[in-house]
This record gives structure tokens, C-alpha cells and sequence, in this order.
């Protein structure tokens, strides 16, 4: 089993920058103690989390598909068996778009194949997300390989559907703070990190203001939401929570 040191050896030429977390993550019921932000000689930019015995890459994704691999979603609701794929694993949806996702996944064949998930490793699909969670004794490199094809195949056959946000189940008071921020709202982290750098002091002071004031309103608003998926204004003002945070930290 790698120990930290010798992932970021083995990750060195990505040129990583490593962060202390603290964040669990419940499809693999484990807590996150760092993460490697990293880059790779054409510029695109993956994390890697460090759990106690897994590794999760996560990669910026474009996709309007929702599916995962051996690991049931319980974070998007892509938990939803549909079929046990000969050597590649169980498939997950959320049962939106199956016949797409069981397209995408035959697209997908001979990289999933060649990475010989066990049971408890494997892929999730978000609309911004590819992850791939696996056992850290791997050697990194080749999964990191295999993602970035997986990427590329999946940006280009099942793009990102484009449609205007439906801000109708907000409070009055949410929506407006939206659209008074929206600019600054995106959920991807790599692309957050960018945005940030991109703020005036006076900016990060007024959006930090205005969604303190309004804090406990948001969580009130998330927490009726339960066990039920967050709608695209849900996650759009989650989003912006989490965003007033980081500023904060970055002081």
C-alpha cells in the first residue's frame, strides 16, 4: 500500500500542490485527509483525494449524462442498479437516461475493461464530475491516463446539455442573491479556485456580507430538501454558501 510520500513522488511530474481536508465522502464512507491539486504538461487540471486505504481522481467534466460503476451514488441518486456489465462492473443510473448511459458505457468498453475494477472500485459520472475511485496500491499514472481518454470520449458523444436555471422554488430573498452573484457561482472546483483569484478585496468583502446575513435562510432551505435531489436553484445557492466559505478561509 502507497503511503502519502510516495503518491506525490509517483505524482511529482504533474507538479502537485497538496492541501490538509478534512471532508468524508459517502459513497466511500471515509474521510478525506488530503487532496493534490495538480496539472498536467497540456494544462488540465485533476484533484486526487487521499482517503485511508482508496484514491479518488476527480476530473472537470462537460456531460449531461449521470452514471456510475460498481459504486452506487448516494450523493446524486445515481444508485439505481440497471445491469452487471461482463468485466467492467455493476452499472448505476438515476434512470433518466439509461439506453444513453448503457451507450456511453459500451463507448467506454476496452479503457474500463483494462482497468480491472475489483468490487469496491470504480467510476462516477456526474454533469461536471468524472471521478474514479480506487485502491491506493495502484500506480496513478495509468488511471490518470485512462480518465483522460474516458474524458475526451464522453465530452465529445454526450455533451453538456445547455439550458437556462429554473429559479421558481426559491425564497424571493435566495433567488435575488443568485442573480445579484451568479457570475461568480460555479460549482466545479478547479474552475472556482481560478474565479477567486479573479476578485477585488472589495468583492470578496460584499459577497461575503450579503450571503452571511443570509446563511441561516439558506440552510433552512437546503435542509427541506431531505433525501430528495437538490434542485438546479438548490445547488446553485449551495453552491454560493460554499463559496462566501472558502473567501472566508482565504483571509
Amino acid at each position: 500500500m502507497k503511503n502519502v510520500q510516495e503518491i506525490r513522488k509517483t505524482i511529482k511530474r504533474f507538479r502537485p500542490v497538496s492541501q490538509i481536508t478534512n471532508l468524508f465522502d459517502p459513497n466511500i464512507n471515509d474521510r478525506s485527509i488530503l487532496l493534490y491539486k495538480c496539472k498536467d504538461e497540456e494544462g488540465n487540471k485533476f484533484i486526487i483525494w487521499i482517503f485511508t486505504d482508496k484514491i479518488k481522481l476527480e476530473m472537470p467534466l462537460a456531460t449531461s449524462l449521470l452514471f456510475s460503476i460498481n459504486i452506487p451514488d448516494i450523493i446524486c441518486f445515481a444508485n439505481k442498479f440497471i445491469e452487471n456489465m461482463n468485466r467492467i462492473g455493476k452499472l448505476f443510473t438515476d434512470n433518466s437516461k439509461d439506453e444513453q448511459v448503457k451507450l456511453c458505457v459500451k463507448l467506454l468498453k476496452d479503457y474500463l475493461i483494462s482497468l480491472s475494477f475489483n468490487h469496491s472500485e470504480g467510476l462516477i459520472v456526474y454533469g461536471n464530475s468524472l471521478q474514479m475511485i480506487i485502491n491506493n496500491d495502484r500506480q496513478i499514472i495509468p488511471e490518470i491516463e485512462a480518465c483522460e481518454r474516458i474524458k475526451s470520449l464522453i465530452e465529445l458523444n454526450f455533451p453538456e446539455t445547455i439550458y437556462s436555471v429554473d429559479y421558481t422554488d426559491l425564497p424571493v430573498d435566495l433567488k435575488q442573491l443568485i442573480l445579484k452573484y451568479e457570475c461568480w457561482i460555479i460549482s466545479d472546483d478547479f474552475e472556482r479556485d481560478a474565479k477567486i483569484k479573479e476578485m477585488t478585496i472589495k468583492e470578496r468583502i460584499e459577497l461575503i456580507k450579503f450571503v452571511d446575513q443570509k446563511f441561516d435562510d439558506i440552510n433552512i432551505f437546503l435542509d427541506t430538501f431531505r433525501d430528495k435531489p437538490l434542485t438546479e436553484g438548490a445547488i446553485k445557492i449551495q453552491c454560493l454558501a460554499e463559496l462566501a466559505m472558502e473567501l472566508k478561509l482565504a483571509k
